[in-house]
Order: structure tokens, then C-alpha cells, then sequence
């Protein structure tokens, strides 16, 4: 006599780990990727102003001889600008891609998550650098004006 085989458990119905947004939720990520890139654009373009301003003021500075303050200090604004700039647009191209994706939702969002804490990590690093060289350009501004 054999004794029956019993039936095997059912089989889990199979879920991705991944999330996927909605449509509504794919509108706000769409609408802020948006909103950075153009902010990214923008900061860039002000950035590229800063360098033309520094890279004027250093060649009037070496025909007139004297203060490299005011390049120092527009130097480091452009610095400023330009990286949070880039990282913004960086940013912005890892929340596009969670709108335009399938199943991928939680990877990107996560890289773009990552980039920002990165980005704000380095942009915290460069305030203080950029504060150290306005008061370095302040200091030679102001030497430079007792000396007069």
C-alpha cells in the first residue's frame, strides 16, 4: 500500500520588490525634474557670468597692477554656481528617469536621492570654502584701501 503524496504548498504569487509610481505620483517627480533642470540652466548661466566677470577684473588687475580681491571673490561665486549647477542638473536627469522608466522607480529615486545628499555634502564644503576666499578678497580689498 503507498501512502499519498501530499500536494505542495502553493506557490507565492511573485512580487518585484520595486515600486512604481502612479500617474499622479509621475506628475510631481515630472514636474520637480522640470523645475531643477531649469534651475540647474539657470545657475549655470550666472555661474559662466561670474567667470567672465572674474576673468575681466583679473585682466584689468594685471594691466593696472594691484587688488586681486574682487577676482578672488567672484571667482568663488562662480565656483558656486556652477557646481550647484551641474549637481542640480545631475539630479534632475536621475528624477526624469523614474518618470520614464518601468520598474526601475525605486533604483532611480534612490541614485537621484543619493546625488542630492552628495550634492548638498559638497555644497556645504564649497560655502565654506567660498566664505574662507570672500574673506581672504575682503582682507585685500581692505589692505589694499589703507594702503591708499
Amino acid at each position: 500500500m503507498s501512502t499519498p503524496v501530499p500536494d505542495p504548498p502553493p506557490i507565492k504569487e511573485y512580487k518585484s520588490q520595486q515600486y512604481e509610481f502612479n500617474d499622479e505620483h509621475n506628475r510631481e517627480i515630472s514636474a520637480l525634474a522640470d523645475a531643477m533642470r531649469v534651475t540647474s540652466g539657470l545657475m549655470l548661466l550666472v555661474g559662466l557670468a561670474f567667470v567672465v566677470l572674474a576673468a575681466l577684473t583679473i585682466a584689468q588687475t594685471v594691466n593696472a597692477g594691484g587688488n586681486y580681491g574682487p577676482a578672488i571673490g567672484l571667482g568663488a561665486a562662480a565656483l558656486l554656481c556652477l557646481c550647484i549647477g551641474f549637481w542640480t542638473g545631475g539630479a534632475a536627469t536621475s528624477f526624469r528617469k523614474i518618470v520614464e522608466t518601468k520598474n526601475e522607480d525605486i533604483w532611480h529615486l534612490m541614485n537621484a536621492l543619493g546625488s542630492l545628499r552628495s550634492m548638498y555634502g559638497l555644497l556645504r564644503a564649497l560655502i565654506y570654502g567660498a566664505l574662507v576666499l570672500t574673506m581672504i578678497g575682503l582682507g585685500l580689498v581692505g589692505f589694499a584701501l589703507m594702503g591708499k
